[in-house]
Formats: structure tokens, sequence, C-alpha cells
């Protein structure tokens, strides 16, 4: 017996599967864009923390001097 549409009882219903995955599929796409501004967040911090470490040479206190950077 046909419906309305003319299909048969027997069709598959995609659209009712489209937008779930849909949303999950965006859902993933944005975390894994979050966790990736996150790790490019990061090494910029260990950069910028590196760079003015080596500006600032040799920390003292109270006589006793760490230098974080040595040359070789």
């Amino acid at each position: 017996m046909a419906n309305i549409n003319g299909t048969s009882g027997t069709d598959f219903p995609w659209r009712r599967f489209l937008y779930p995955f849909a949303i999950a599929g965006a859902v993933v796409v944005g975390a894994w864009g979050l966790v990736a501004a996150l790790a490019w967040l990061l090494d910029i911090a260990a950069h910028t923390t590196i760079v003015l470490a080596h500006a600032a040479g040799p920390i003292g206190v109270g006589g006793i001097t760490l230098k974080l950077f040595s040359k070789k």
C-alpha cells in the first residue's frame, strides 16, 4: 500500500538520522578545533616564557643564584 507521497512503507527514513549525525559531526569538528586552539595557545605561552626567562638572565635570591639557561 502506498503512502501519501507515493513511496512504499519499506523505505528507510534517512532524514531522521541525518540531523543527529550532522549535529554530532559539528560537535566533533568544533571540539578538535578547540583542542587545536588550546595547544597553539600553550605553545605560544611556552615560547613567551622561554624568551622572557632567557632575557632576564640568572635569578638570585638570598645569595643563591640559579641560572636557567646556560650557553654551551
